[in-house]
Formats: structure tokens, C-alpha cells, sequence
């Protein structure tokens, strides 16, 4: 590991472990991944096969934006994550890490037409950053390009039956939305599944609340207030994820 990368790999290495540990991960599918600070056209991502809570910082994989591996003799990679490094970074300056995540939850939300609705604060301070695409398993070039179109213009990208995309400038921030989504999601089936009537917020309320919220001094909607103790949380009971 080169001294410039070690944080960013260390960074990666946590966020993998806290997807892991807050039930956000799906055997050894979905992925997440970061820009090289060595070299900005460079991108870490996982092996194919490893589980989240067995990845370390020296176990993660540099490849170039062609998504070639960097180094010599590399184990097998996922070709969807691949390509989500070649869209995602190139798409975004402002982006250094993402999640792509299969959570249940999300995937129910996104496989109706409303999509995400009103029924929980972190439901008001994401919706105006989500954007959908439709489910299509081929990723040729013209899906490639239609993704890239979107994630410029969204911070969260829902794939409807499949699965969501978050990015961030820091990990803190790529996992704040992901842990967001899946709660605001949750909520809203746990609303509709009650056979109550259903009361969201009004949405003549939520530019209103959005905007103090982002305008807000007490408290920060990129992660970095809870970062530093979840990282204090896997020094304790996952340090492995350093080496």
C-alpha cells in the first residue's frame, strides 16, 4: 500500500465492514468504492467473492479508468462494480466514494410507482436527491451512458426491483444516505402495512423543513457527526479492517 492510499483504503475497508454490520450487505454481491488520492483516474473496489466483514485495506483492488487492474495477477472482480467505478467517478469531480446496495427495503420502495413518499424525516431530506432508472441486467454502452447522466445529475439513484447508488465526497457521506434510505424505506412499509390510514407529511411542509435542514448549525446530514464513533465502534470489535 502507498502511503497516500492507506487512509483511502482504510476508509473503503470501514465502510465495507459498517455496511456489513448494520445489515446492509448481500453475501459477496453489491459493492462500494473509492478514488486514489495517488492518482484520481484510479479506484479501489473489493475482490469478487469476499464477504463484507472479511475485507481489509490491503485487500482491496486498484484499478485504472478503463477498469483494468493495476496490478499484475488480480483476483477475479465484479464486472458490475467495474463499471460503476468507470461511471460513477468519471461522472462526478465532487465524488471520491459509493455504495451500490441491494437493500429489502429499498428494493420494495422501488419497485412501486410512488417511489419513495413522505413518511419520515430522512424520507424530506432525500427525496429531493434520488432519481430512478429502470431495471435492465445487460450494462452495454447506452445504459452505461444513461447511468452516467443520471448520477451527475443525483446523489442517489434508485434502480427500480434492483437496488440503490449513493455517493459522497467522504465515505461518511456515501454511508449516511445509504443508512438513511434503508430507514426511510423501512418506515414507509411499515406505514402502509398497517392497514391504518396513512398520513405523510404534507408536501407543501417539506421544502420548508428541507431548507432548514440544510441550512442547519446544529447538526451535520454528511455523516461526519457519527463517523468518528462508528470507526471507534470497529476499532473495538473489527480493528482487522486497518490491515
Amino acid at each position: 500500500m502507498t502511503d497516500k492510499d492507506i487512509n483511502i483504503r482504510q476508509e473503503l475497508a470501514a465502510l465495507y465492514r459498517l455496511l456489513d454490520m448494520y445489515g446492509m450487505s448481500d453475501l459477496a454481491n453489491q459493492c462500494a468504492g473509492a478514488r486514489s488520492v495517488e492518482n484520481k483516474d484510479n479506484y479501489f473496489i473489493h475482490p469478487y467473492g469476499m464477504f463484507y466483514n472479511e475485507i481489509k485495506a490491503s485487500s482491496l483492488i486498484k484499478i485504472d479508468k478503463d477498469g483494468k487492474p493495476v496490478e499484475l495477477n488480480s483476483p477475479w472482480l465484479n464486472d458490475g462494480c467495474i463499471n460503476l467505478a468507470k461511471w460513477i467517478f468519471p461522472a462526478r469531480e465532487d465524488t471520491n466514494y459509493f455504495v451500490h446496495g441491494h437493500c429489502e427495503e429499498v428494493m420494495a420502495v422501488g419497485g412501486t410507482e410512488e417511489g419513495l413518499q413522505y413518511f419520515s424525516q430522512a424520507a424530506v431530506y432525500l427525496n429531493h436527491l434520488i432519481g430512478y432508472v429502470d431495471y435492465e441486467f445487460v450494462e452495454d454502452n447506452e445504459y452505461g451512458k444513461k447511468f452516467m447522466s443520471l448520477i451527475k445529475k443525483h446523489e442517489i439513484l434508485i434502480t427500480r426491483n434492483h437496488g440503490y447508488y449513493t455517493v459522497g465526497k467522504t465515505a461518511a457521506e456515501a454511508f449516511f444516505k445509504a443508512y438513511y434510505l434503508k430507514q426511510a424505506c423501512s418506515v414507509q412499509i411499515k406505514n402502509l402495512s398497517m392497514r391504518l390510514t396513512p398520513r405523510p407529511i404534507d408536501k407543501q411542509k417539506v421544502e420548508y423543513c428541507w431548507q432548514n435542514m440544510s441550512k442547519s448549525e446544529d447538526y451535520n446530514y454528511d455523516g461526519k457527526t457519527e463517523w468518528a464513533a462508528l470507526l471507534r465502534k470497529l476499532d473495538k470489535e473489527q480493528p482487522d479492517y486497518k490491515l
